[in-house]
């Protein structure tokens, strides 16, 4: 008996693709999917080593025919520039709170090791305002992470905003080329 093998009415036409991986954040993540979809590239896979991690890998591919090439690398590579300085805009705002309070919490330790040094020589009463100012500073590291962090963010989110004005151009752009 002879099997008769029948081909579809559609002829498929092989489409050269090229890869992209993307390491971000969490955080990051739906701005960075929306930006390289907007370049013309397509979600093929998100991984998360492991879920407690704030990192995602994410895999695109996109038809390697497109229309001016060079013009959509360049877009891409400013694209890329803006989603960096976001994230580094975001990653300050809470560096330099962390930077101070600790300044401020170091120091209180320093007083509440110097209340412990003098308890040990024997001079009960220059701990005593050590101590309180060890604890006072303690207190004063939290209330500076607070007020760090919230003038930091005053102060960079103009700039932020920009660079999201920046991405929105560029996928302006880039769907006109790609139309």
């Amino acid at each position: 008996m002879t099997e008769t093998i029948t081909r579809p009415d559609t002829v498929h036409e092989y489409v050269p693709y090229e890869y992209l991986t993307v390491r971000t954040t969490v955080q990051q993540e739906p701005l960075t999917r929306d930006t390289y979809h907007s370049l013309g590239w397509t979600l093929e896979d998100r991984v998360q080593a492991v879920p407690t991690q704030s990192g995602v890998t994410l895999k695109f591919k996109r038809d390697r025919r497109i229309e001016n090439r060079s013009v959509m690398s360049e877009l891409q590579r400013e694209a890329e520039q803006s989603l960096a300085s976001i994230a580094a805009l975001e990653r300050s705002k809470g560096a330099r709170a962390m930077a101070a309070s600790l300044v401020v919490g170091i120091v209180g330790s320093g007083f509440l090791a110097g209340a412990v040094f003098a308890i040990m020589a024997g001079a009960v009463v220059l701990s005593i305002p050590l101590g309180a100012l060890g604890l006072i500073g303690w207190v004063l590291g939290y209330l500076a992470h607070g007020k760090v962090r919230a003038s930091t963010t005053a102060r960079v989110a103009p700039q932020i905003d920009r660079e999201y004005e920046n991405l929105y151009s560029i996928g302006e752009r880039a769907d006109r080329i790609l139309s």
